[in-house]
């Protein structure tokens, strides 16, 4: 008798703690604090130049410059679907600390500093309350605002990138190292280690975030690693395809760069760590 009341206690106060956890768990949901993600990956996406379908004459061919239509489906997703963009001071705690990130999260990223960024992605950006980090190359940023021709590669004014503060970051990706020679390697690469610490140097001081810093295509060595963490820089990015998890290496993540055939299919499984690299 006594075990019949004993097993039936040991059942209900089971049954009680399961309902209470599932009070506690639609509270949680209904007081709209954010649900974390149990995979511990994060997609880092990275752009380069946009341009409307319409008026895209002279790089069709360039798989990296994206049509403005494109891009609007993909910030339209990222909003409908709930997403939280990370800031470079988020990641910095989920790489180094382990620190949770909401369960749809994804970083964006602009490499170059194309005056297209301002155009179009800014105000994109702003409309769906997302954040990004822009790579300028700082050495091509331009010192007063032109007049903006889809037929050329014009960059963004300093003028520009201060009135687009409140939606990117601002961080380096050189001053004058980004072009490749006849063999495909950076400037950064063939530089001499003075030459490549005197540009970044440089470089670092004409940006705000001046702890992190995108490798121009992704190229680097370990020369160049020891040369930016003894410039202060605690986070530098590759075009290495994959996923951001804690403990990776900090001076080599990963990104995901975005070409103009990616369409929202792909980016949903992208975005949600499903895409395998």
């Amino acid at each position: 008798m006594r075990l019949y009341f004993k097993n039936r206690f040991v059942r209900n106060r089971v049954i009680i703690s399961r309902i209470l956890v599932l009070v506690m768990l639609l509270v949680f949901v209904i007081s709209g604090a954010p649900v974390y993600s149990s995979e511990n990956k994060l997609a880092i996406l990275v752009y380069h130049h946009i341009l409307p379908s319409g008026i895209n004459k002279n790089f069709k061919e360039n798989g990296i410059v994206i049509s403005l239509e494109l891009f609007e489906s993909h910030m339209k997703y990222l909003h409908d679907n709930g997403y939280h963009t990370v800031t470079s001071s988020e990641l910095r705690d989920f790489v180094f600390n382990s620190k949770s990130l909401p369960q749809k999260s994804v970083m964006i990223h602009f490499d170059d500093g194309y005056l297209s960024n301002y155009i179009y992605a800014y105000p994109i950006l702003k409309k769906y309350g997302f954040t990004a980090t822009l790579f300028a190359i700082t050495g091509i940023i331009q010192t007063k605002g032109q007049t903006f021709n889809p037929d050329e590669l014009d960059m963004m004014s300093w003028m520009q990138i201060a009135a687009s503060m409140d939606v990117f970051e601002i961080a380096s990706h050189t001053n004058n190292l980004h072009n490749p020679d006849n063999n495909n390697k950076t400037a950064l690469m063939t530089a001499s280690i003075e030459t490549a610490k005197a540009d970044i140097s440089l470089s670092l001081k004409r940006v705000p975030n001046d702890k992190v810093f995108a490798y121009p295509m992704g190229q680097n060595n370990q020369e160049i690693v020891d040369m930016l963490k003894n410039l202060g820089v605690d986070m530098a990015f590759t075009v290495n395809c994959g996923y951001v998890t804690p403990g990776c290496d900090p001076m080599r993540i990963k990104r995901i760069t975005i070409y103009r055939d990616f369409n929202v299919s792909l980016l949903e499984k992208i975005v949600t760590c499903k895409y395998k690299y």
